[in-house]
Protein backbone atom coordinates (compact mmCIF):
# COMPACT_ATOMS: atom_id res chain seq x y z
CA UNK A 1 0.00 0.00 0.00
CA UNK A 2 2.71 2.28 1.02
CA UNK A 3 4.72 1.54 -2.32
CA UNK A 4 2.08 2.04 -4.76
CA UNK A 5 0.84 4.94 -2.87
CA UNK A 6 4.26 6.84 -3.47
CA UNK A 7 4.19 5.94 -6.70
CA UNK A 8 1.05 7.69 -7.30
CA UNK A 9 2.36 10.89 -6.29
CA UNK A 10 5.36 10.73 -8.12
CA UNK A 11 8.04 9.63 -5.57
CA UNK A 12 11.48 8.97 -7.27
CA UNK A 13 12.02 5.34 -7.45
CA UNK A 14 15.13 4.84 -4.57
CA UNK A 15 13.30 7.00 -2.75
CA UNK A 16 10.15 5.19 -2.62
CA UNK A 17 12.27 1.58 -1.85
CA UNK A 18 13.88 3.11 0.83
CA UNK A 19 10.62 4.83 2.47
CA UNK A 20 8.56 1.39 2.07
CA UNK A 21 11.74 -0.71 3.34
CA UNK A 22 11.88 1.40 6.68
CA UNK A 23 8.24 1.82 7.34
CA UNK A 24 7.70 -2.20 6.54
CA UNK A 25 10.79 -2.89 9.42
CA UNK A 26 8.96 -0.17 11.55
CA UNK A 27 5.34 -2.11 11.40
CA UNK A 28 7.65 -5.54 12.25
CA UNK A 29 8.80 -3.87 15.33
CA UNK A 30 5.25 -2.45 15.96
CA UNK A 31 3.64 -5.94 15.31
CA UNK A 32 6.37 -7.35 17.90
CA UNK A 33 8.19 -9.16 15.26
CA UNK A 34 6.95 -12.30 14.61
CA UNK A 35 9.12 -15.06 12.79
CA UNK A 36 6.66 -15.20 10.11
CA UNK A 37 7.63 -11.25 9.51
CA UNK A 38 10.85 -11.02 10.06
CA UNK A 39 10.69 -13.56 6.94
CA UNK A 40 8.26 -11.80 4.59
CA UNK A 41 10.22 -8.33 5.77
CA UNK A 42 13.36 -9.74 4.65
CA UNK A 43 12.67 -11.08 1.68
CA UNK A 44 10.84 -7.43 0.90
CA UNK A 45 14.01 -5.81 1.91
CA UNK A 46 15.79 -7.83 -1.16
CA UNK A 47 12.91 -7.41 -3.34
CA UNK A 48 12.76 -3.53 -2.94
CA UNK A 49 16.30 -3.19 -2.91
CA UNK A 50 17.07 -5.24 -6.05
CA UNK A 51 16.36 -2.10 -8.84
CA UNK A 52 18.67 0.01 -6.79
CA UNK A 53 21.14 -2.20 -6.69
CA UNK A 54 20.67 -3.59 -10.27
CA UNK A 55 19.89 -7.32 -9.43
CA UNK A 56 17.51 -8.98 -11.09
CA UNK A 57 14.71 -10.17 -9.06
CA UNK A 58 14.67 -13.99 -8.81
CA UNK A 59 12.26 -14.93 -5.69
CA UNK A 60 13.73 -18.71 -5.21
CA UNK A 61 17.26 -16.93 -4.23
CA UNK A 62 15.78 -14.29 -2.09
CA UNK A 63 13.58 -16.82 -0.26
CA UNK A 64 17.10 -19.33 0.28
CA UNK A 65 19.38 -16.33 0.99
CA UNK A 66 16.56 -14.90 3.29
CA UNK A 67 16.56 -18.31 5.01
CA UNK A 68 20.37 -18.68 5.46
CA UNK A 69 20.39 -14.37 6.73
CA UNK A 70 17.53 -15.25 9.31
CA UNK A 71 18.88 -18.50 11.17
CA UNK A 72 22.22 -17.40 10.96
CA UNK A 73 21.45 -14.50 13.27
CA UNK A 74 19.05 -16.47 14.82
CA UNK A 75 19.29 -20.18 14.41
CA UNK A 76 16.93 -21.29 17.20
CA UNK A 77 13.68 -19.58 14.70
CA UNK A 78 14.11 -23.11 12.97
CA UNK A 79 12.39 -24.61 15.85
CA UNK A 80 9.42 -21.97 15.85
CA UNK A 81 6.47 -23.14 14.40
CA UNK A 82 5.59 -19.89 12.83
CA UNK A 83 8.77 -19.73 10.65
CA UNK A 84 8.50 -23.45 9.54
CA UNK A 85 5.09 -22.58 8.52
CA UNK A 86 5.53 -19.05 6.80
CA UNK A 87 8.64 -20.34 4.95
CA UNK A 88 6.69 -24.00 3.90
CA UNK A 89 4.08 -22.38 2.46
CA UNK A 90 6.13 -19.73 0.52
CA UNK A 91 8.84 -22.12 -0.71
CA UNK A 92 4.98 -24.23 -1.16
CA UNK A 93 3.74 -21.43 -3.44
CA UNK A 94 7.05 -20.65 -5.09
CA UNK A 95 7.53 -24.54 -6.25
CA UNK A 96 3.89 -25.62 -6.56
CA UNK A 97 1.73 -22.95 -7.80
CA UNK A 98 2.20 -23.18 -11.47
CA UNK A 99 1.86 -27.39 -12.13
CA UNK A 100 -1.25 -26.69 -9.67
CA UNK A 101 -2.79 -24.11 -11.18
CA UNK A 102 -2.28 -26.26 -14.95
CA UNK A 103 -4.20 -29.06 -13.01
CA UNK A 104 -6.87 -26.35 -12.05
CA UNK A 105 -7.54 -25.21 -15.24
CA UNK A 106 -7.21 -28.42 -16.91
CA UNK A 107 -10.24 -29.91 -14.30
CA UNK A 108 -12.28 -27.85 -12.01
CA UNK A 109 -12.01 -25.18 -14.52
CA UNK A 110 -12.30 -27.10 -17.44
CA UNK A 111 -16.04 -26.03 -18.34
CA UNK A 112 -14.78 -22.21 -18.85
CA UNK A 113 -14.16 -21.38 -22.18
CA UNK A 114 -11.73 -19.03 -20.22
CA UNK A 115 -11.10 -20.00 -16.63
CA UNK A 116 -11.12 -17.31 -14.75
CA UNK A 117 -7.57 -16.41 -13.88
CA UNK A 118 -7.96 -15.17 -10.43
CA UNK A 119 -9.97 -17.86 -9.40
CA UNK A 120 -7.11 -20.63 -10.75
CA UNK A 121 -4.38 -18.70 -8.72
CA UNK A 122 -6.47 -18.43 -5.76
CA UNK A 123 -7.32 -22.23 -5.87
CA UNK A 124 -3.07 -23.25 -6.48
CA UNK A 125 -2.19 -21.03 -4.49
CA UNK A 126 -4.25 -22.49 -1.18
CA UNK A 127 -3.46 -26.19 -2.92
CA UNK A 128 0.15 -25.57 -2.45
CA UNK A 129 0.45 -23.87 1.07
CA UNK A 130 -2.10 -26.56 2.02
CA UNK A 131 0.48 -29.12 0.68
CA UNK A 132 3.61 -27.66 1.72
CA UNK A 133 2.48 -26.82 5.35
CA UNK A 134 0.04 -30.58 6.26
CA UNK A 135 3.57 -32.06 7.51
CA UNK A 136 4.11 -29.46 10.27
CA UNK A 137 0.76 -29.29 11.66
CA UNK A 138 -0.03 -32.52 11.53
CA UNK A 139 2.95 -33.02 13.77
CA UNK A 140 2.49 -29.74 15.58
CA UNK A 141 -1.22 -29.45 16.00
CA UNK A 142 -2.26 -33.19 15.35
CA UNK A 143 -4.79 -32.46 12.90
CA UNK A 144 -4.54 -31.12 9.38
CA UNK A 145 -7.50 -29.28 8.04
CA UNK A 146 -9.26 -30.25 4.81
CA UNK A 147 -11.50 -27.35 3.85
CA UNK A 148 -8.63 -24.77 3.80
CA UNK A 149 -8.47 -24.64 -0.02
CA UNK A 150 -12.28 -23.69 0.09
CA UNK A 151 -12.51 -20.92 3.13
CA UNK A 152 -9.36 -19.63 1.45
CA UNK A 153 -11.62 -18.79 -1.21
CA UNK A 154 -13.23 -16.03 0.87
CA UNK A 155 -10.89 -15.47 3.57
CA UNK A 156 -7.99 -14.59 1.04
CA UNK A 157 -9.79 -11.70 -0.51
CA UNK A 158 -10.99 -10.24 2.12
CA UNK A 159 -8.14 -10.17 4.52
CA UNK A 160 -5.90 -8.01 2.16
CA UNK A 161 -8.53 -5.35 2.61
CA UNK A 162 -9.19 -5.98 6.88
CA UNK A 163 -5.72 -5.32 6.97
CA UNK A 164 -5.85 -1.92 4.84
CA UNK A 165 -8.72 -0.79 6.51
CA UNK A 166 -7.20 -1.30 9.94
CA UNK A 167 -4.37 0.79 9.08
CA UNK A 168 -6.35 3.76 7.49
CA UNK A 169 -8.66 3.39 10.51
CA UNK A 170 -5.67 3.49 13.01
CA UNK A 171 -3.85 6.31 11.51
CA UNK A 172 -6.80 8.56 10.78
CA UNK A 173 -8.57 7.42 14.30
CA UNK A 174 -5.46 9.14 15.67
CA UNK A 175 -6.04 12.38 13.80
CA UNK A 176 -9.47 12.94 12.51
CA UNK A 177 -11.47 10.22 14.77
CA UNK A 178 -14.98 10.83 13.72
CA UNK A 179 -13.99 9.86 9.71
CA UNK A 180 -12.35 6.71 11.27
CA UNK A 181 -15.63 5.64 12.20
CA UNK A 182 -16.90 4.86 8.74
CA UNK A 183 -13.88 2.92 7.63
CA UNK A 184 -14.26 0.93 11.25
CA UNK A 185 -17.50 -0.23 10.81
CA UNK A 186 -16.63 -1.58 7.19
CA UNK A 187 -13.94 -3.06 8.70
CA UNK A 188 -16.28 -4.58 11.48
CA UNK A 189 -18.58 -6.32 8.78
CA UNK A 190 -15.37 -7.66 6.61
CA UNK A 191 -13.76 -9.55 10.10
CA UNK A 192 -17.31 -10.48 11.33
CA UNK A 193 -17.94 -12.09 7.83
CA UNK A 194 -14.37 -13.71 8.40
CA UNK A 195 -14.91 -15.11 12.00
CA UNK A 196 -18.28 -16.44 10.73
CA UNK A 197 -16.47 -18.13 7.54
CA UNK A 198 -13.47 -19.69 10.41
CA UNK A 199 -16.51 -20.98 12.43
CA UNK A 200 -18.64 -22.51 9.95
CA UNK A 201 -16.01 -24.29 8.13
CA UNK A 202 -14.41 -25.72 11.34
CA UNK A 203 -18.10 -27.01 12.79
CA UNK A 204 -18.33 -29.18 9.63
CA UNK A 205 -17.56 -33.35 10.41
CA UNK A 206 -15.24 -33.01 7.46
CA UNK A 207 -12.81 -30.23 8.97
CA UNK A 208 -10.26 -32.04 9.90
CA UNK A 209 -8.29 -34.93 9.52
CA UNK A 210 -6.63 -36.37 12.95
CA UNK A 211 -2.89 -36.64 13.16
CA UNK A 212 -2.05 -37.65 16.82
CA UNK A 213 2.10 -39.09 17.12
CA UNK A 214 3.19 -37.90 13.44
CA UNK A 215 7.00 -37.93 14.24
CA UNK A 216 10.00 -36.15 12.58
CA UNK A 217 10.77 -38.80 10.19
CA UNK A 218 7.75 -39.17 8.73
CA UNK A 219 7.60 -35.59 8.16
CA UNK A 220 10.81 -35.87 6.69
CA UNK A 221 9.45 -38.79 4.56
CA UNK A 222 7.07 -37.12 3.14
CA UNK A 223 9.13 -33.68 2.26
CA UNK A 224 11.77 -36.63 0.77
CA UNK A 225 8.88 -38.03 -1.83
CA UNK A 226 7.69 -34.01 -2.63
CA UNK A 227 11.38 -33.84 -3.99
CA UNK A 228 11.42 -35.99 -7.64
CA UNK A 229 7.81 -35.13 -8.05
CA UNK A 230 8.43 -31.36 -7.93
CA UNK A 231 11.80 -31.67 -9.93
CA UNK A 232 10.52 -33.65 -12.47
CA UNK A 233 7.37 -30.69 -12.60
CA UNK A 234 9.90 -27.78 -13.14
CA UNK A 235 12.06 -30.24 -15.27
CA UNK A 236 9.73 -31.79 -18.05
CA UNK A 237 7.72 -30.17 -20.65
CA UNK A 238 5.07 -27.90 -19.40
CA UNK A 239 2.19 -30.13 -21.07
CA UNK A 240 2.90 -32.99 -18.21
CA UNK A 241 2.55 -30.47 -15.08
CA UNK A 242 -0.82 -31.47 -14.40
CA UNK A 243 0.06 -34.89 -14.38
CA UNK A 244 2.62 -34.22 -11.75
CA UNK A 245 0.64 -32.08 -9.80
CA UNK A 246 -2.22 -34.69 -9.73
CA UNK A 247 0.64 -37.29 -8.34
CA UNK A 248 1.54 -34.89 -5.55
CA UNK A 249 -2.13 -34.34 -4.35
CA UNK A 250 -2.49 -38.05 -4.30
CA UNK A 251 0.87 -38.61 -2.50
CA UNK A 252 -0.23 -35.71 0.08
CA UNK A 253 -3.84 -37.86 0.57
CA UNK A 254 -2.07 -40.80 0.90
CA UNK A 255 0.10 -39.65 3.35
CA UNK A 256 -2.12 -38.30 5.64
CA UNK A 257 -4.42 -41.66 5.63
CA UNK A 258 -1.06 -43.52 6.32
CA UNK A 259 -0.41 -41.21 9.54
CA UNK A 260 -3.96 -41.33 10.63
CA UNK A 261 -4.78 -44.54 10.34
CA UNK A 262 -1.23 -45.01 11.95
CA UNK A 263 -1.93 -43.35 14.20
CA UNK A 264 -5.56 -45.06 15.65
Amino acid sequence: MVFFGLRIVAVPPHARAGITVLLTWLYILVAGAPPSAIRAGVVATFVLAAKPLRRQVSSLHFMTTMLAAVLAYNPLLVYSTGFQLSVAAVFGILLLREPLNALVEGTVLRPFDEPPRAVSNLISVSLAAQVSTAPIGAATFDEVSTVGVFTNLIAVPISGPILTLGLLGSLLGNVAPFPAYPLNACNGFLVTLLIAVARFASSLPFATSTTPGVTSHLVALFYATCIPIVAAARAFRPETRPLWAALLLLWTTLWLVLVGSGST
